[in-house]
């Protein structure tokens, strides 16, 4: 399955609760591994990593992505640079 480095704040934008993987003939959409239609894949970022369906909206040339939350899993946080209060 691929994995998809996104930025799950992408959610609050219309369409609500879908991450808006990138549009074709930009930096992020030109950056996306080759998709299909319907494909399964994996959405991460530093904190989760999620199971998602893509879909392609051909009129807007803009790849989506519907996560399936049942699949969710917290990322152990990074502790090769631990926060040190003064």
């Amino acid at each position: 399955m691929k994995k998809i480095s996104v930025d799950f704040n992408t959610m609050m934008s219309e369409p609500v609760d879908i991450v808006k993987l990138g549009q074709v003939g930009t930096p992020n959409g030109d950056r996306l591994p080759p998709l299909q239609d319907g494909e399964r894949v994996i959405l991460y970022d530093e904190e989760m990593q999620v199971e998602a369906i893509v879909s392609f909206n051909a009129a807007n040339r803009y790849w989506l992505a519907s996560p399936d939350w049942s699949t969710r899993l917290d990322l152990p946080l990074d502790t090769a640079h631990p926060i040190v209060s003064a």
